[in-house]
């Protein structure tokens, strides 16, 4: 029988937790549950040995919920903390009731990724950085999520779509090889193309106009000649005196 349990949901800045565990767990999709869960699941013998257990969060409105992972059964009693923007995909606000509901995620085989921004993927070796904060931070992934992950060397928090998880849409990362592909990024730009050079008009290379040119440079020449000597005169021709007006 799958264990379920009403709570009241607040983000963790509603929270009399530690600044350190806030910071710690705002970028992730791990909760605080209270202790009574952790009683009521050795009541009825669903502690299971490991590191995380699962719970998926319902926004129990929308009939719309999202599988976490559980940090520490340190809450409030009847009260669940939930990182602010997994509450904003869940469309919860601070204090709705939510369900949760204890799961067991396969474990996953393959993911595909599209990050939000270009950047990402132009940092230096973007999928050993996922690595390393996805196995930190998010222990199981849904297919058409958004997670956001904090990159510590930039100061800056990179929002990446869930686009495809195998073998099924709910999947757990931990302690298992997942082969990682990466979709286009959503502000992703194609360079603009360099037309190539227009190449010459078969008029302009065919022998006739050329020769026509040839004559038109003949009779030009022809004008600065002596009418007598047929000599060449240097400067002939009518003059212009430089700056007349």
């Amino acid at each position: 029988m799958a264990f379920k349990q009403d709570l009241s949901c607040f983000s963790f800045t509603c929270s009399a937790q530690s600044e350190e565990l806030t910071n710690k767990l705002k970028h992730s999709n791990k909760i605080l549950l209270p202790p009574s869960i952790l009683y009521a699941l050795n009541e009825q013998k669903q502690l299971e040995n490991g590191d995380i257990m699962f719970f998926k969060v319902t926004n129990k409105e929308l009939n719309f919920g999202q599988v976490c992972g559980v940090h520490e059964f340190s809450a409030p009693p009847a009260i669940c903390h939930v990182p602010y923007h997994v509450m904003d995909n869940l469309a919860i606000t601070e204090g709705s009731t939510v369900e949760i509901e204890k799961v067991c995620p396969v474990k996953g085989t393959y993911i595909k990724l599209r990050p939000h921004e270009t950047a990402f993927i132009n940092l230096h070796n973007p999928k050993a950085v996922l690595e390393k904060i996805m196995s930190k931070d998010y222990p199981v992934v849904t297919e058409g999520q958004t997670i956001e992950i904090f990159y510590e060397e930039l100061k800056k928090t990179f929002r990446i779509d869930i686009v495809k998880a195998e073998p099924a849409e709910i999947i757990s990362i931990i302690n298992t090889d997942i082969n990682v592909d990466f979709d286009t990024p959503c502000d992703y730009v194609e360079p603009k193309k360099t037309p190539p050079p227009t190449p010459p008009s078969p008029k302009m290379l065919s022998p006739g106009n050329q020769q026509n040119k040839i004559i038109s440079r003949r009779a030009q020449i022809e004008d600065m000649q002596s009418p007598t000597t047929k000599s060449f005169i240097p400067f002939s021709g009518q003059g212009h005196r430089l700056g007349d007006k």
